[in-house]
């Protein structure tokens, strides 16, 4: 350590585990989550939590573990084939529910996937060979798994095609499926998104009972038996387990209006696939997203509580966190100064402000690995050429990472809250906890007024909607518009609330994605701004 100085570039690993490998091959930290996901009796397959909550990392370990694992990721399939395709608009449009193609389309390429990587199929040779080993195992005195053999002389020749391939063949056979005789029926209606607009009642009830009578039709029959298949003669041995690993379903990989959908049916496709005794199918997903999906995409009388138990909810206690980066701190300099163990406290100080300085970091986060490792790499940068960071440079690094992680909130939640960065900004320059009834409808006037050229009316963020609501709408409530503003606040974290004086304060950290009740802000009641933003929005203390 007597020879140590910080060197430009110097960091503890990449906020995004995708670009982390050389840090989490050496310094994961086993929270047994990952043992959750090896078990093939446990229900857990769903890895849920926010943005840098580890997701991606799990599933990383998960590849590396010696097991025969399949990585799926959205980009490679070219599912926005499916969103830009015309057809397929035309009777989204028109209100046909097209969830049964998508959890065929699914179901299909699972099957496919996974017996490519058992049998080792690349080419017709290897087909070949596997349809002999499939065939003398499939006995002719069970119909249900001669169909099974039907599926694989039908699609078997496509096996080595790519996953883009097969999703184009399979869509282009429903595309003419769909369209079949409405072009008849519907002469000069275009058959895309804005033609479906252009539809009379009765031809959209016409074009709605024949696509979902198409979509009814539109089924590899023999799929439906496919699963027996697998576990009975196929996937039946305990000793060789097959994992499929699902990431990445948060990104732009398609357009809204179909990604949305596709994923709800994922999720259908990934609970029916766990009667499956050897194979496990597992996906990574934010919470935001997956409250979109369930609650925002679902048909009525849809219970989540079905898929609960799916769930592998990701949360980190504070000595886990202290393990992380403590290891990563000693993998960047042990390897290159010295054989002893380097501690956090070697380079920190013990204290910040009156205050343990790893819970005053901890502190400012909402307890992920990827707040923690972005702070302290924020301060090493700060420190080029010097040993140790100070408590002053903790201090002057909280500022660029107060604004990195406001944008960051923003982005996590773009989706649903489009506007945020400028809504955010409602709670500038206030103090770190104030009563709900400070904000009263003439201080959300002013504060309106200061960020309301960064907004559009026409924009489709509900906070935004709110905020016009209350100055163009007659009979408004400016109170209830308050409490919701401050609901949504809650839920993405911004904001931690005390309902009542002998409650504790509540932060979503705590609980994932919870949402409060309109009935439960009330004016006496405490907000407290999260301690992260406290400097990107100006907190008084």
């Amino acid at each position: 350590m007597d020879q140590f100085v910080f060197c430009k570039h110097d960091n503890v690993g990449s906020a995004a585990a995708e670009h982390d490998s050389q840090f989490l091959d050496d310094c994961f930290v086993d929270t047994g989550d990952i043992n959750f996901l090896l078990d093939r009796k446990n229900p857990k397959r769903i890895i849920v939590g926010r943005t840098g909550a580890g997701k991606t990392a799990l599933l990383y370990r998960l590849t590396h573990s010696d097991n025969h694992v399949i990585q799926l990721i959205p980009h490679d399939l070219s599912l926005n084939f499916i969103a830009t395709n015309k057809v397929i608009a035309f009777f989204e449009e028109a209100g046909v529910n097209l969830a049964p193609f998508y959890a065929l389309l699914w179901k299909h390429l699972l099957v496919v996937e996974l017996i490519k990587a058992k049998f080792k199929i690349k080419d017709e040779d290897s087909y070949k060979t596997f349809m002999r080993s499939i065939t003398s195992v499939i006995g002719k005195k069970d119909r249900n798994k001669e169909l099974a053999l039907d599926y694989f002389q039908t699609w078997g020749n496509k096996f080595w095609q790519t996953a883009e391939q097969r999703i184009h063949e399979l869509t282009t056979r429903v595309e003419n499926d769909l369209s079949a005789g409405v072009n008849v029926k519907l002469a000069g209606v275009a058959l895309n998104a804005e033609g479906a607009k252009k539809l009379s009642t009765e031809q959209r009830t016409e074009v709605k009972e024949h696509g979902l009578d198409a979509v009814s039709k539109v089924q590899i029959r023999e799929l439906d038996n496919m699963l027996a298949v697998l576990e009975e003669n196929i996937f039946d041995d305990s000793k060789n387990p097959y994992y499929v690993a699902i990431d990445m379903l948060d990104e732009d990989w398609a357009d809204d209006r179909i990604k949305f959908k596709l994923i709800r049916s994922l999720i259908d496709v990934v609970n029916r696939f766990k009667c499956l005794s050897n194979v496990k199918v597992i996906l990574a997903i934010r919470n935001d997203l997956l409250y979109k999906v369930l609650h925002l995409e679902s048909s009525p009388g849809f219970q989540e509580e079905k898929f609960k138990a799916l769930y592998l909810n990701l949360k980190w206690e504070k000595g886990e966190l202290e393990k992380i980066v403590a290891s990563r701190i000693n993998k960047l300099i042990k390897r290159n100064y010295t054989k002893e163990d380097i501690s956090f406290k070697d380079v920190f100080p013990s204290r910040i402000d009156e205050k343990d300085t790893f819970d005053y970091m901890l502190e400012r986060t909402f307890f992920r690995p990827r707040d923690i490792i972005v702070f302290v790499n924020d301060c090493i940068e700060l420190c080029v050429g010097k040993q140790k960071i100070t408590a002053s440079t903790i201090k002057d690094a909280e500022f660029n990472y107060s604004s990195e992680r406001l944008q960051s909130l923003s982005t996590e939640w773009n989706t649903i809250l489009p506007d945020l960065i400028h809504t955010s900004r409602l709670l500038y320059g206030l103090k770190d906890h104030f009563e709900v009834s400070i904000i009263s409808q003439e201080f959300l006037a002013t504060r309106f007024e200061e960020i309301v050229d960064s907004l559009n009316e026409r924009s489709l963020d509900p906070i935004t909607k709110a905020l016009y609501s209350l100055y163009t709408a007659k009979n408004t409530n400016p109170d209830s518009i308050r409490n919701y503003i401050l609901r949504e606040f809650y839920a993405i974290g911004l904001i931690g609330i005390k309902t009542g004086p002998t409650d504790p304060v509540s932060w979503t950290r705590l609980n994932n994605l919870s949402r409060l009740s309109p009935g439960q802000i009330r004016p006496s009641s405490t907000v407290y701004i999260h301690p992260m933003f406290y400097r990107a929005l100006g907190v008084k203390l």
